[in-house]
């Protein structure tokens, strides 16, 4: 048996055209020189590994590089998408409208008051004033109500008038329910995902503004009605409006404001797309992380984050999560996620969301806003908004630095620098193996042998 694994060893050396095995192979070669050439070849095999797991954890762990671009003058810069939301979204009117059809009775009751109440805390809800439902926990008339219906028939509607910078379409609010309550927003891709009747199957249906560098006149304007003052949150096209975004700008009862914003993008190539989240390290838009979404974005898996914590803590979804699945909580519901709403809505990194940093990243950061107070004339009569981009002269550029061919050919340089295997020898190299394993095996069979009487009848195992 060691005679025969001796010899093929030796015939395998002999044939393989890696460097230094053939010498190995050498009959009668002298048994320190034989030595010499195992270590030599067992030294450049542990270099050639060690080399080529390096460079493959490399490819897994930071195959990217982030660069600095300043082709500015070709760039279509995106346009802010804004999330506007009413200071006090109960429309008198709509709710007198609603207190008679539910309840059968009008203003001069006793009871309209405390309807009235009802209507308003409902319809201004957000994780803030969960608790102010305390009152109307025990009235069992108020337990069945639909709240998103509700609060979708009292909201004000939207008279003004919205310009943008793009003559050729027409932009319209789409409105949309939120952790911020029944609000309206623009130039958001994924608005379809938060409308009274999300649609899951197409969101990806928005067309975005976007400018060049050369329009000077990069601007939105909306002028709104004078006595509803409305609440104004800006933020990029892949996100939407949550609990934890930055503090809004209100425009007040016959005010104008004035603010320009200045961007900061990344943006990915295509490339990146040959590379798993985990090694890039991000996401893009139609990558979904869950079931309940068909795309992510930060903002939207910090909504699932904590409608998820919601649904573990209090075993219901608050109304504003109209697009996930599960319970619906009535009053007492949301008075159980009242005693955790500080909780839910801290820092989404403090109560456990995992999620990955997008591909796509846009910031905008505000200027000094203008305010400007109408007291006469026609001017005391509108309310106005106006939002601008400033165009940018450098872009973020995030690219693949080590891709999958660049590890093949590390691989190939690595394997040829130090044993001189090339793809052929490695085929070369498995192929002598089988074969020499099977004639090992032959060898072997022809061994195990029985004698049995004077016939000398051999069979075989």
């Amino acid at each position: 048996m060691k005679t025969h694994l001796f010899n093929l060893i030796q015939n395998f050396a002999k044939q393989t055209t890696i460097h230094g095995l053939h010498i190995i192979g050498i009959p009668k070669l002298h048994v320190l020189e034989r030595i010499f050439w195992v270590l030599v070849v067992t030294m450049a095999a542990g270099g050639a590994i060690a080399i080529t797991y390096s460079n493959w954890m490399r490819y897994l762990a930071n195959p990217t590089v982030v660069s600095i671009q300043k082709d500015f003058r070709n760039w279509l810069n995106p346009f802010p998408a804004v999330t506007g939301c009413f200071v006090d979204k109960t429309d008198k009117k709509k709710a007198d409208k609603y207190i008679q059809e539910k309840w059968g009775i009008n203003s001069s009751d006793p009871k309209y008051a405390y309807y009235m109440d009802f209507i308003k805390i409902v319809s201004n809800i957000t994780y803030k004033n969960l608790d102010q439902l305390d009152k109307f926990a025990t009235d069992s008339k108020l337990q069945n109500i639909d709240l998103i219906d509700l609060t979708a028939k009292v909201h004000p509607d939207l008279s003004g008038t919205l310009v943008t910078f793009d003559t050729k379409h027409k932009t319209k609010w789409d409105l949309i329910m939120s952790e911020l309550g029944m609000c309206f927003s623009v130039n958001s891709l994924f608005v379809d995902l938060l409308t009274l009747n999300p649609n899951k199957t197409s969101v990806v249906t928005q067309r975005i503004l976007r400018c060049h560098y050369l329009n000077g006149l990069c601007y939105a304007r909306y002028d709104s009605d004078p006595d509803l003052p409305i609440k104004y949150y800006t933020h990029s096209y892949l996100e939407v409006a949550h609990a934890t975004i930055d503090p809004p700008l209100i425009v007040h009862e016959s005010e104008e404001l004035e603010i320009n914003y200045r961007m900061q993008e990344t943006e990915s190539s295509l490339a990146l797309r040959d590379l798993s989240p985990l090694q890039r390290k991000c996401r893009f838009y139609d990558e979904p992380i869950s079931d309940e979404l068909p795309v992510y974005s930060s903002s939207l898996c910090y909504m699932e984050c904590r409608y998820k914590l919601a649904l573990k803590l209090c075993g219901c979804r608050p109304i504003f999560y109209h697009n996930f699945g599960g319970k619906v909580c009535d009053i007492k519901g949301h008075l159980c996620l009242a005693q955790h709403s500080d909780y839910i809505t801290k820092r989404p990194s403090q109560i456990g969301c995992d999620c990955p940093q997008p591909c796509d990243i846009i910031i905008y950061f505000p200027q000094v806003p203008k305010f400007t107070k109408w007291e006469y004339g026609y001017f005391e009569q509108r309310m106005t908004f106006r939002w601008a981009l400033l165009a940018p002269t450098t872009k973020l550029h995030r690219d693949v630095l080590f891709g999958f061919e660049d590890l093949v050919v590390s691989f190939g340089g690595t394997l040829a620098l130090f044993l001189g295997i090339s793809f052929i020898s490695a085929i070369e190299f498995v192929f002598l193996l089988v074969e020499n394993i099977y004639a090992l095996y032959k060898n072997q069979r022809k061994t195990n042998v029985i004698v049995v009487g004077p016939r000398r009848k051999i069979h075989h195992f």
